[in-house]
Parts: C-alpha cells; structure tokens; sequence
C-alpha cells in the first residue's frame, strides 16, 4: 500500500473517529502489534540464516519484505496518531 492510500485510510479513520463511529487507536495497541511484527522479523531472519534451499529463501526474503513493510506502517501510524492527539490537545 502506497503513502498515499495510507493518508487516505487514516483520514477516513479519523472522520469515523470524529463522528463516533469508530474506536480509538490505542497507543498500547500499536505498541503490542510492532513487538509482534519485531519478533516475527528475528525469527524469518534466524530461518533465513539456516535454510539452504534457494526455493524457501526466496520465500522467506518475500516474507521479511513484508514484516518490514509492516513494521513501516505501524511506524508511520503511531507518529501520525502523536501528532493528531498533539494537534487535539492545544
């Protein structure tokens, strides 16, 4: 997903949140889902490192594509969260 999807969920996201159909992000939440994400990452990298076959580490290079991906995301989403409770408090 490009930023600029990304941009556009969140913005529909917030108005959901505005209008109260929509629940709030919990930091905590997010926090639970990247130590997820991280423990995943080591442990497609520890089976990357002991696989042999070319076939199964393609697969797995794929896959930490992804978790990285991910981890990006989640990332990215907490800081415009911060910034969009920061903005909310002032």
């Amino acid at each position: 997903m490009g930023l600029e999807k990304s941009i556009q969920k969140l913005d529909k996201y917030l108005e959901r949140l505005n209008k109260g159909k929509a629940s709030k992000i919990k930091p905590e939440d997010l926090a639970k889902v990247e130590r997820k994400l991280k423990t995943k990452l080591e442990m497609l990298s520890a089976e990357l490192e002991e696989t042999q076959k070319a076939s199964k580490k393609e697969r797995l290079v794929g896959k930490l594509s992804v978790v990285n991906e991910q981890l990006e995301r989640a990332r990215w989403l907490s800081e415009k969260l911060s910034e969009d409770t920061s903005h909310l408090k002032k």
